[in-house]
């Protein structure tokens, strides 16, 4: 049996995203990304709007979180988007940018990598 307070955790991790997300550029969207057999947090923001309001920057963590900390966090924050990543993506590391279709995060068409090589985002994450 553990003693760990995952609610306590989940509340001064979203408490820390909080702070650190006003100097974020573009304004960060918070979400839980699940990726084969786990589920990350982190969030994304919005690189290329005039172009295509689907090609994000996804930032999340470098290691899955424990299910306990996930359902915590799900129940302190309900508004947080949650994504479910295509298993043939390598998301290991922290940044990516990728191709958003509603709950889905899957790889960029060919015309969309063809506009970011030529348009690098300016993107701050703290």
């Amino acid at each position: 049996m553990s003693n760990i307070d995952w609610e306590v955790i989940a509340e001064n991790l979203l408490e820390q995203e909080k702070m650190l997300s006003v100097y974020n550029f573009p304004k960060p969207i918070s979400v839980l990304v699940t990726w084969k057999n786990g589920v990350y947090i982190g969030s994304m923001q919005i690189v290329a709007p005039r172009f295509s309001e689907e090609i994000v920057v996804l930032s999340k963590s470098t290691d899955k979180l424990p299910e306990d900390l996930v359902n915590a966090i799900r129940k302190l924050d309900d508004k947080r988007v949650e994504l479910v990543a295509d298993d043939s993506l390598d998301l290991c590391g922290r940044q990516h940018i990728l191709r958003r279709l509603e709950d889905k995060l899957v790889q960029m068409t060919f015309e969309q990598t063809r506009y970011m090589t030529e348009h690098l985002p300016k993107v701050v994450e703290i």
